[in-house]
């Protein structure tokens, strides 16, 4: 499975979002600046966030967006599935029992294929922004520390 570059600007999005909480308001352009992705982009991605409810926005000069709810609240696994819809790797594991495959039932692949894809979504269900945020903070320690010990 590859994910889309909306699916992994969404996740940066809202990371971002989480680590200038103190800002206040956030604005697209500066969002945009730091991630270094388009203005436009940024914008279509917000929107689509606050449509799902998981950013709130104002309007006006000191308006933008913050974050509707905790970080510890909202999942990688709900920010992907805005723009990426559901999380299968194949289309025969997001087939509902009415909507049986054709081969369903006597095919070992479909087996490895929802074998596989229950772990990713296990795994994007555990994670929480807050946990992608306390990673991001690990490396950027570490890479700190690389560069004071080169000097």
């Amino acid at each position: 499975m590859r994910l889309s570059t909306k699916g992994r600007y969404d996740l940066r999005i809202m990371l971002d979002m989480v680590l200038h909480e103190g800002e206040g308001w956030l604005a697209v352009s500066d969002i945009a600046r730091r991630q270094n992705i388009s203005f436009p982009y940024v914008e279509q991605l917000v929107t689509k966030l606050r449509k799902a409810g998981l950013v709130e926005s104002i309007r006006g000069s000191h308006g933008g967006y913050c974050l509707a709810k905790p970080a510890s609240e909202i999942k990688a696994s709900e920010i992907l599935e805005i723009v990426e819809g559901p999380l299968e790797i194949v289309f025969c594991t997001e087939l509902k029992n009415e909507e049986k495959c054709e081969r369903a039932g006597e095919c070992a692949a479909q087996l490895l294929w929802t074998k596989i894809n229950q772990t990713i979504v296990q795994i994007l269900e555990e994670v929480s922004l807050e946990d992608l945020v306390k990673w991001e903070k690990e490396l950027k320690e570490k890479n700190l520390c690389k560069q004071a010990g080169k000097k």
